[in-house]
């Protein structure tokens, strides 16, 4: 039983050693945290970002694009192109790790792509359904961006954070783990 629990130990030691090393090397990377690591979708705020893109996706009479910006390791992508082989998904992170695992557990999808860069210098008129769960900063950037590129049909969903340059259409409270998360719904050309 001891050496279990010392086994336990030395493992539980090493993976919390790999996971501050990765913050290192993210703060290091995302220029001092302008991008920050990856934090994967969770709780109330996935359940209700997937709920909404699939019912834009049933909906739809042809195949969709539909991009997730900042994808991180795939929580809302792969659900999504696992469900709906007709539609793409491509997905845009700038961490070199989370992207080689969303290519590795996405591997048997031929409907998603995932592309190392910075989604800033991605042109979004060419999308469907935009898909996000960033950070204040990435989202003042990202809000400019959208106002003046995106398709007008687009449907946009925003976890947690609002695009102010935008109105929504609908704004769902998504309380996790005693948080005050919401997620932003935007459709409609009248609200870009």
């Amino acid at each position: 039983m001891d050496i279990f629990l010392l086994l336990f130990g030395c493992v539980l030691t090493v993976l919390c050693i790999v996971f501050e090393l990765y913050f290192i090397y993210a703060v290091i990377i995302s220029k001092n945290c302008k991008y920050p690591p990856a934090f994967p979708s969770f709780g109330n705020m996935k359940k209700i970002a997937l709920s909404k893109a699939e019912k834009v996706l049933a909906a739809a009479d042809k195949p969709l694009k539909v991009v997730d910006l900042g994808c991180g390791t795939g929580g809302l992508l792969l659900p999504l192109a696992k469900k709906f082989p007709e539609h793409q998904f491509i997905g845009y992170d700038w961490d070199f790790f989370v992207c080689r695992i969303l290519k590795w557990r996405g591997r048997n999808l031929s409907n998603l792509t995932v592309i190392r860069d910075n989604f800033l210098n991605v042109n979004l008129s060419q999308y469907d359904l935009l898909l996000c769960f960033l950070d204040t900063k990435a989202a003042v950037e990202l809000s400019q961006k959208v106002s003046k590129e995106i398709n007008p049909n687009a449907v946009i969903i925003s976890s947690a954070f609002e695009l102010k340059d935008l109105t929504p259409s609908e704004i769902f409270d998504a309380k996790s783990f005693g948080m005050p998360f919401k997620v932003y719904l935007y459709k409609n050309r009248n609200n870009l």
